[in-house]
């Protein structure tokens, strides 16, 4: 089964594309570290 880009950062495809349309201003620090940390991605401050 394929994951997808939005279930692996724990958000929805909505989102996904907010953040590759450069949108950035629309997430706070905090959701953008917890999505890194959905996909597994080990984030150091």
């Amino acid at each position: 089964m394929m994951v997808s880009s939005a279930g692996r950062c724990g958000v929805t495809q909505p989102r996904i594309s907010d953040l590759v349309r450069g949108r950035f201003a629309l997430f706070s620090i905090d959701g953008l570290v917890s999505m890194l940390a959905h996909a597994g991605v080990q984030v150091n401050l």
